[in-house]
């Protein structure tokens, strides 16, 4: 299938999405994440794609959400008078709006929604940030299972910049990976974070030179695609779930979810293997 924002490879069983818009350093827009949707949903169906590979053409990963119509938005509703005073104090004016039927968000649509995509697949998923993860672009970064990163790149909350706030899942998403007092620290600022200090952080898991990004990058998927992925996406949802619930409330969980592993073909494949001491053949099932 061809499409006019993204491209999209295989490779033994990696499914590779490549965000091509240079013109907007591969900003998402409405048209990009349907591309992108179509593409996850062939991923999810299809048993023979195991992994997904998320990466940007150069020189950038992804700007951010496309805001060339920010300015029109704002004179719309300065126009329509739907911009209305604020409370004195931020989180009263949050209040105030979560309680009023005409601003209560039941669902998250659009662009917004991709992060979720990507955090509910059930197959392992990694971005290769070749460049820039701005605003929407890290969100989306973040909610991948893991990240490699190119010297080149760079990460920030571009939001604070514009008088916005991160709206992206990336509020939910760095705390838990790298601290309040960090987290704080790039939302308040916008700064741009580089690599290293990215990997001192936890942000990111590897940093290689840019010409070895997508090379590393690849060797590791496939070496995933070609493991036990159904019972990884049970450690996803488990882990997942840990993150909201006490210690013991998971150890009752990760029973339960044992009982699933316990029934798929690739443990009975990787208990054979081991007792006929050869390399288990798994089928992600």
């Amino acid at each position: 299938m061809s499409h006019q924002y993204i491209k999209v490879d295989v490779q033994d069983r990696v499914m590779i999405i490549t965000m091509d818009d240079p013109k907007t350093r591969n900003a998402i827009g409405d048209e990009m994440f349907k591309e992108i949707s179509t593409e996850i949903d062939r991923l999810e169906k299809d048993p023979d794609l195991r992994c997904l590979v998320l990466t940007g053409k150069d020189p950038a990963f992804c700007s951010g959400a496309n805001v060339r119509g920010m300015a029109q938005m704002v004179k719309e509703d300065e126009d329509s008078g739907k911009r209305r005073a604020l409370p004195e104090k931020p989180w009263d004016g949050v209040t105030e709006r979560q309680n009023d039927p005409a601003y209560r968000e039941e669902t998250v649509e659009g662009v917004r929604s991709l992060p979720i995509r990507l955090s509910r697949l059930q197959k392992p998923s990694i971005a290769a940030v070749n460049g820039y993860a701005m605003g929407l672009g890290l969100g989306i970064a973040l909610s991948c299972d893991i990240r490699f990163s190119s010297e080149n790149a760079g990460f920030s909350e571009t939001f604070v910049m514009r008088g916005l706030i991160p709206a992206d899942g990336s509020c939910w998403q760095l705390p838990r990976m790298i601290g309040l007092s960090n987290t704080f620290m790039m939302q308040y600022t916008g700064d741009k974070v580089d690599p290293d200090t990215a990997l001192r952080m936890g942000l990111i898991s590897k940093v290689y030179p840019h010409e070895r990004l997508m090379q590393e990058t690849l060797e590791f998927a496939k070496r995933i695609a070609s493991g036990p992925t159904y019972s990884m996406g049970v450690i996803k949802w488990l882990v997942q779930r840990s993150l909201e619930v006490d210690f013991e409330t998971s150890m009752k969980l990760a029973g339960v979810a044992q009982t699933v592993a316990r029934d798929t073909f690739d443990h009975k494949e990787g208990v054979q293997a081991f007792i006929e001491k050869r390399k288990p053949n798994y089928m992600g099932k």
